[in-house]
């Protein structure tokens, strides 16, 4: 069997590598005077309104579908909210606000929707404590 040259292999993977959509998420708390970027373990005050943000590093040129899910882990993962969102290459951001939650594990997933698949793009877990909770 052939064996192909490097810079063959190399020019096949490089477009599949540039074509995913990225970026990061950031938080922003009553007390924050702008978006703090994500940190190893997210924890907020379940009687504070937590804004989310996730800027993408680079857009389409024409509009994606995307899909925000707001996740509780239960016994597994339960869909709390579900919502429809799109980027292009003017709008390079998705947001949303974190408030009148339970305390408990969350997780934010961002997805992109096409006709054949939905695919992860990014999530983000973060932890909803209250003021009155009991330490066991």
């Amino acid at each position: 069997m052939r064996r192909l040259p490097p810079f063959i292999i190399l020019s096949l993977l490089i477009p599949l590598a540039c074509g995913k959509i990225k970026g990061e998420f950031a938080f922003q708390t009553p007390s924050d005077k702008s978006y703090k970027i994500r940190q190893e373990r997210l924890e907020f005050n379940v009687s504070e309104e937590i804004k989310w943000v996730y800027k993408f590093s680079s857009a389409p040129a024409k509009k994606t579908k995307l899909g925000v899910i707001i996740m509780k882990k239960e016994l597994g993962w339960v869909d709390i909210i579900s919502m429809p969102d799109y980027i292009d290459e003017m709008k390079r951001l998705v947001y949303g606000t974190i408030k009148e939650f339970e305390p408990g594990d969350y997780r934010i997933v961002i997805t992109e929707i096409t006709e054949d698949k939905t695919t992860i793009i990014d999530k983000c877990d973060f932890y909803l404590f209250s003021d009155e909770e009991e330490l066991d």
